[in-house]
């Protein structure tokens, strides 16, 4: 028997799936998976990580909420956490606030690992020392 964890995610992955912007057989196509795949991750809610990020890409549905029902649905919608500061660099740039969004998000994701992020971090400072000189 599935738990709710599962119950829910099925629930999550139907409306990811039949709100977007791609049909199942799109879906399954771009993912390189059967059609009956898409049918059973909306049924069942049992699916990879890899194939929850690629549904997650493909219908704009936030990878953290298909994946747990926390944080806002859509990649367009603002998260309650990142409000203040991406409003603030918002102001001055969307570019960079989309930035600042989607490194929270893949942190949040753990795709986005400390050692990453202070690899980024250091590419970012080195980038930024070399324009000084």
């Amino acid at each position: 028997m599935k738990d709710d964890s599962e119950n829910a995610r099925a629930s999550r992955l139907k409306e990811a799936v039949e709100s977007g912007p791609l049909n199942m057989n799109e879906i399954a196509e771009r993912l390189g998976v059967a059609r009956t795949s898409v049918l059973n991750w909306k049924r069942r809610g049992s699916i990879n990580l890899d194939n929850l990020r690629g549904i997650a890409e493909l219908t704009g549905y936030r990878f953290w909420w298909l994946a747990f029902g926390e944080g806002p649905k859509k990649s367009d919608e603002p998260d309650a956490e990142l409000e203040y500061p991406v409003t603030e660099i918002a102001k001055h740039s969307p570019e960079h606030a989309k930035l600042v969004a989607n490194i929270s998000h893949l942190t949040a994701a753990r795709v986005l690992t400390p050692a990453m992020a202070e690899a980024l971090s250091g590419l970012l400072t080195a980038f930024v020392a070399s324009k000084k000189d």
